[in-house]
């Protein structure tokens, strides 16, 4: 055995540790889907990282399945799944403090949010039977990891029932670019990557008698999805499975990184383009160094959406940690609609030799291709099934940005006419956010006979929130924005205060129509957007979009704006909406995508004053239809969604 240690050592850097105290242990079941843990884990961590603590207590995480499962709970699920199982983990975040639940007695037992200095303390202060060392190093292809743990026993000690175990766990600590599930946090640490020879562990003796040593070397593979230079280490606890308790813990020191490596740490490109047919696209990759040589060359491999690579051999000298940017060659991308597009980047053979660490060698960023055929008027979305791409931005700081958000198994969540509609997430967490949801090109022929509607339901937490919804509007792609109208504050309100909890839409009465009008816009091609800015408020939701164009509607004699059409997306009937300020005849029409006439709702005479037409949609195919409505003063339309 010491012969293979001194091989060991002319490979890599051994790590070693041994306890000098009683090692308590914390195990954490957190998730990236968890909202709670979200809220929980940075004082939870502060907690055990402060003082002498990191010299009583070892603190490891498992990803769980709690509410959901993400790609990053799922590859390790195999070890969550029989660690929750073990314990009888039913919720997250949750823990297990030497295998028991700290403060049984107390109203949120084993929550890591009512975890305190106390219960540290006092573990640290139990009598241990056991002195745990852990040597690890690197094996000399750098695909696993030798463990020698050294097992010895100090006082005489025997099992309580059943068979105590030796427990192996890889374990790192990771960070996202952006977060890997739903709650935000991109942050994780101490993560258990994997455990050996599984989470069943090594059985030991039931009965050590003082002085009694046991060496095991165990032997760990490295997951792929392991970053070798991140700083992996080994921890190891022995574990009495009659009653659970953890008798003693130890960890080892961080691996070292690896002589020669290169990562692709990050890829950049335009967040949105406009083009149409066939795009030469350009994006760069940041290459660094994160070996402990210098790095003199290295392979990138670049492709767009489902391409094949391309390659592009790069030279030149970084230090250790270093970085360089990239400009990698154009690259075609087909534009058949408004969609997102990704470019991703793979860098290998660091200084001419095989990438021993595959887990930093891919980064990508995604892109928006705004097709810039301009769409003809009318056009409109009510956020159903049937609806395009669209386009988002954000500066938000929790990184927050525009949903479709549908209706709840409540009810709780409700468009203005139909399932879905926009939210703007103003919750008070992120004050300064701006967000910014982009409608397609339009072609805007006669902007004076122009009109932007749509309809926002919100609710305020208190009377001084200074939430901000703007239409805005560019004609070069995005790159500057003029902003069209506001409203902010009190004047937006549709829906009462609220402090503790956010407030959504549950009928159309909970929606306020607006209308903008065009007529400022140089005719043509535009862009037009809604940016919604975060003064502390709740969420924004907006529904119901339409740019029409007709004879002056505001002008016309006949009828005013004041039109709807509910619900919207309708399946067997819809009810239209429509005031007309003086006697007129109103001839209404349903037409399809193609021009044609489908049903022919009215022509008749009809007074002033507010009037209601039913319209039979149960003949008509699932698709977007254009109601006219044909006044002696004019003409407008309105979308109507079909669905079956």
């Amino acid at each position: 055995m010491k012969k293979f240690l001194l091989a060991l050592t002319a490979v890599a850097s051994i790590s070693v540790a041994a306890n000098a105290q009683r090692m308590t242990l914390h195990e954490e079941m957190t998730g990236e889907n968890c909202g709670p843990c979200a809220s929980t884990n940075p004082s939870f961590w502060t907690l055990c990282n402060s003082g002498t603590n990191p010299s009583k207590l070892i603190h490891i995480s498992y990803m769980v399945p709690i509410p959901s499962a993400g790609f990053y709970c799922n590859r390790t699920s195999a070890i969550h799944t029989a660690r929750d199982s073990y314990y009888g983990i039913t919720f997250a975040p949750e823990g297990r403090y030497d295998g028991h639940v700290p403060d049984p007695a107390s109203t949120y037992p084993g929550h890591p949010g009512f975890f305190t200095q106390a219960d540290i303390d006092a573990q640290a202060l139990v009598p241990d039977s056991f002195a745990i060392t852990i040597t690890s190093a690197w094996n000399a292809t750098y695909d696993t990891i030798v463990a020698n743990v050294q097992v010895k026993c100090v006082t005489n000690w025997t099992a309580s029932s059943g068979t105590p175990r030796l427990r192996i766990a890889m374990v790192q600590t990771n960070d996202f670019l952006s977060s890997p599930g739903s709650n935000g946090e991109t942050h994780f640490e101490n993560v258990v990557q994997g455990m050996y020879p599984d989470a069943l562990g090594t059985s030991l003796p039931t009965t050590w008698t003082t002085g009694m040593t046991n060496n095991y070397v165990i032997k760990c593979a490295v997951p792929n999805w392991v970053d070798k230079t991140g700083a992996p280490y080994i921890v190891g606890w022995m574990q009495d499975d009659g009653n659970k308790i953890i008798q003693q813990a130890a960890k080892s020191t961080a691996l070292p990184s690896i002589p020669v490596d290169a990562a692709s740490s990050s890829t950049s490109a335009t967040s949105l383009v406009c083009a149409t047919g066939t795009l030469s696209a350009v994006h760069s990759a940041v290459l660094k160094n994160t070996g402990l040589t210098p790095l003199t060359s290295a392979t990138i491999y670049y492709k767009a959406d489902a391409g094949a690579y391309a390659s592009f051999p790069w030279t030149g000298t970084l230090a250790p940690g270093a970085t360089a940017t990239v400009t990698l060659p154009a690259t075609s991308v087909t534009v058949a609609a408004s969609a997102y597009h990704t470019f991703i980047d793979s860098v290998a053979m660091p200084n001419g030799s095989a990438d021993v660490n595959a887990a930093n060698n891919v980064s990508g960023a995604s892109f928006f291709v705004e097709n810039s055929t301009a769409m003809n008027l009318p056009y409109g979305t009510s956020f159903e099934a049937t609806d395009t791409i669209y386009y988002a931005s954000n500066t938000a700081k929790d990184g927050s940005v525009w949903g479709k958000w549908q209706t709840g198994t409540t009810g709780v969540y409700l468009g203005h006419s139909g399932t879905y509609a926009m939210g703007f997430p103003l919750i008070n967490y992120g004050v300064g956010d701006v967000n910014s949801f982009v409608l397609p090109i339009v072609n805007i022929a006669t902007p004076a006979n122009t009109s932007l509607k749509f309809w926002v339901a919100y609710s305020q937490q208190t009377t001084s929130n200074t939430d901000k919804l703007e239409v805005i509007n560019s004609t070069d792609c995005g790159a500057n924005w003029t902003v069209l109208s506001t409203v902010s504050g009190a004047s937006a309100v549709t829906l009462p205060a609220s402090t503790t909890a956010y407030s959504y839409p549950t009928s159309p009465t909970s929606y306020k129509a607006y209308s903008v009008s065009l007529s400022g816009l140089t005719a043509g091609s535009n862009m037009l957007a809604f940016r919604a800015t975060d003064g502390g408020g709740n969420f924004m939701f907006v529904d119901d979009i339409n740019i029409v164009s007709s004879t002056a509607v505001e002008n016309i004699a006949g009828a005013s704006s004041a039109i709807s059409i509910f619900p919207n997306p309708a399946k067997d009937e819809a009810t239209l909406s429509f005031e007309l300020s003086a006697a007129s005849n109103v001839h209404v029409q349903v037409v399809d995508g193609l021009g044609r006439v489908v049903n022919m709702v009215a022509n008749e005479n009809m007074t002033s004053g507010a009037h209601t037409l039913n319209i039979n949609t149960a003949t008509l195919a699932s698709g977007v239809y254009n109601v006219m409505i044909h006044t002696d003063g004019g003409t407008t339309t309105e979308r109507l969604t079909v669905i079956k």
